[in-house]
């Protein structure tokens, strides 16, 4: 039977994982990405990883036949190139596919991880059956992937989709990518944790934010909140723009489930067409956090 690995590279873990000729995983591996040292650390890791995984393949007789690839940044996906990370230093044109097939003799298929996300949606999660879809990946930055009349849209240099980096509030705060009020920057991971630890004056993670927004708390609840109207202002020119059927929000931080999906379908009527809002799904990655690395085998079967 043939079998394919996906790999998985976000700012905060990453994934990888050997899956059947249906796609399905027969292992997995997730790890803490090593922000300190670099990306080279990430290399590293990630190398380790994937020979552990191939060796079990080896052993048990499977043949790889590719890699694919979802890397938390934008992607040259013609040259197959890293053009750099907002998150981690050293990844600015980093040859990573090059460098794993010629490590492991095995192609190697990369794309950004909003692209690679909405693939591993559409193909076994919530966006089965349907030929128009918007991903959105919430977690240590925001990506995003498009899919309109079956087909996954790249744009002329690969940056299609990349909702996180659209202007919320241009007096907002600076996003990882140099300018003011990106999506990013108001409903990120790191800010969130940023804003929770402002408002209660002790370390707050933005796991804990949810909790408690879950629990009822008011300052929880009103951050939260926030967020959701970054984040509905932001799906709403989408929809104006692509007009998709459903809209799958995935990710660490859609994690939260119906905490964060309710103040954001109810900030949506603000923010989208009425008979645009009304044709369209808003729900949780079926596939949660593995989105990415499904997506990741859904790549390299393509």
């Amino acid at each position: 039977m043939r079998h394919f690995v996906g790999v998985d590279i976000g700012g905060t873990n990453y994934t990888v994982a050997l899956a059947d000729e249906r796609g399905d995983i027969v292992e997995q591996l997730r790890r803490r990405t090593s922000v300190a040292r670099g990306a080279q650390g990430v290399v590293d890791g990630v190398t380790v990883a994937l020979a552990k995984l191939l060796r079990t393949a080896k052993r048990r007789r499977r043949v790889v036949e590719r890699i694919g690839l979802g890397f938390g940044g934008p992607v040259d996906f013609a040259r197959q190139q890293i053009l750099r990370s907002h998150h981690v230093e050293g990844w600015a044109d980093y040859p990573l596919c090059e460098t794993l097939a010629a490590r492991f003799q095995v192609p190697c298929v990369m794309d950004n991880d909003g692209n690679v996300g909405a693939l591993g949606e559409w193909r076994f999660g919530a966006g089965h059956g349907h030929r128009d879809l918007l991903y959105v990946n919430l977690g240590t930055g925001i990506g995003g992937g498009l899919i309109l009349d079956g087909q996954l849209v790249r744009g002329a240099r690969n940056l299609a989709g990349e909702i996180g980096h659209l202007t919320v509030n241009p007096n907002g705060p600076v996003c990882t990518c140099g300018r003011r009020g990106c999506l990013e920057s108001l409903a990120a991971g790191p800010y969130l944790a940023r804003r929770a630890t402002e408002v209660r004056g002790a370390p707050t993670t933005s796991e804990s934010l949810f909790i408690a927004a879950q629990a009822g708390e008011q300052w929880a609840r009103a951050i939260v909140a926030e967020a959701a109207n970054a984040l509905a202002f932001a799906i709403g020119a989408t929809l104006c723009l692509c007009n998709p059927s459903v809209v799958i929000l995935g990710g660490g931080i859609a994690e939260a489930g119906d905490t964060l999906l309710r103040p954001v379908r109810r900030a949506l009527q603000q923010y989208a067409l009425d008979f645009n809002r009304r044709g369209v799904k808003l729900v949780r990655a079926q596939l949660g956090y593995d989105a990415g690395v499904r997506g990741a085998v859904a790549l390299a079967m393509a």
